[in-house]
């Protein structure tokens, strides 16, 4: 597997040594996988979704209508000169969006196919609720107001009006010569990984169906397949990087290099004597002080565990909570 999807909007080239990520400022970056300093950048495009050859296919930044999908292929060879645009009509009320929120998502991936590629989608809407009827509670010396037969009683459990997920799906082969957009039989749910209805999660981890003989078991897949993960949690909350990530090739049983991490598990590849992972937002303390550190692709040495360098890409999950 020369090319693939490390986590969603970052997508590895192995043949060009680089990797296409969200701009934090919008657009496409390519890095390069061995220094991760940035090679080019462009405009045409928001998020990477796969390599074909030399063209990068990318769903651009919704400008048309609200249920258009807009895909672009850019010229890697080219310093990400757009050679193609789609334009992908959806079902009316599907956006397109590229961000996620605690209630909406839209998911798109892509698949080379000769000279065309195929693109699947997955729309995820919840409507906002409130909270459920619950006991009524009452203040000292006050009286609890009475319940009329058209009220709900206390405790019971209702169902808003249109409160009901709607999950939609599809795809179509787009042209990566002329652009257009053939529609074909939609993925099977399974194909999704992101989480469904949608929260802010990190990519759920991927246990291998044929584990390493004579290792601890889960063993969590590299994104090509081409190494393990075997996680051990070595300290308490006060530690930070807690666990320990001791990281095995499938083709040899060899262990190639163990790393401290703050969290269990994250997608992630090995490349020469790094390995490479996405890391979400997050705080932590560093002495008498919180460090605010971005969504990253960063990179650490397999042998000393040291940084070998990090680059900050678009996060696009709404944390923000929700109105009252």
């Amino acid at each position: 597997m020369t090319s693939f999807e490390l986590s969603p909007g970052v997508v590895v080239d192995r043949d060009s040594g680089e990797v296409y990520a969200m701009s934090p400022g919008g657009g496409v970056v390519a890095l390069d996988l061995g220094t991760g300093e940035a090679v080019w950048h462009s405009q045409d495009a928001a998020k990477p979704l796969a390599v074909s050859g030399n063209l990068l296919v990318s769903q651009a930044e919704p400008t048309g209508p609200a249920n258009e999908l807009a895909i672009v292929a850019l010229d890697t060879r080219q310093r990400g000169t757009p050679v193609m645009r789609s334009r992908v009509e959806l079902p009316p009320g599907v956006q397109p969006t590229i961000g996620q929120s605690m209630n909406r998502s839209f998911i798109a991936h892509a698949e080379p196919l000769e000279t065309d590629a195929s693109v699947s989608w997955e729309f995820v809407e919840r409507p906002l609720q409130g909270i459920a009827w619950g006991p009524l509670e009452v203040l000292p010396g006050e009286e609890a107001p009475p319940v009329t037969s058209a009220e709900v009683a206390p405790g019971a459990a209702t169902a808003e009006p249109g409160a009901e997920v709607v999950i939609e799906r599809g795809a179509v082969r787009v042209g990566l010569t002329d652009g257009t957009v053939t529609t074909i039989a939609p993925p099977s749910p399974e194909s999704f990984t992101e989480p469904t209805p949608v929260t802010p999660s990190a990519a759920a981890p991927v246990e291998t169906t044929a584990p390493l003989p004579g290792l601890p078991e889960p063993q969590f897949l590299s994104a090509d397949g081409s190494h393990v993960l075997i996680s051990e949690r070595l300290g308490d909350e006060s530690v930070w990087e807690k666990y320990q990530w001791r990281i095995f090739d499938r083709s040899s049983g060899q262990q190639v290099g163990a790393i401290r991490s703050h969290v269990r598990f994250l997608p992630f590849l090995v490349s020469g004597s790094q390995v490479v992972y996405v890391v979400e937002p997050h705080v932590h303390r560093q002495g008498d002080a919180l460090v605010e550190e971005p969504a990253q692709v960063r990179a650490i040495d397999l042998q000393s565990g040291e940084p070998r360098w990090s680059q900050p890409v678009r996060d696009i999950t709404d944390r923000e909570a929700p109105p009252p």
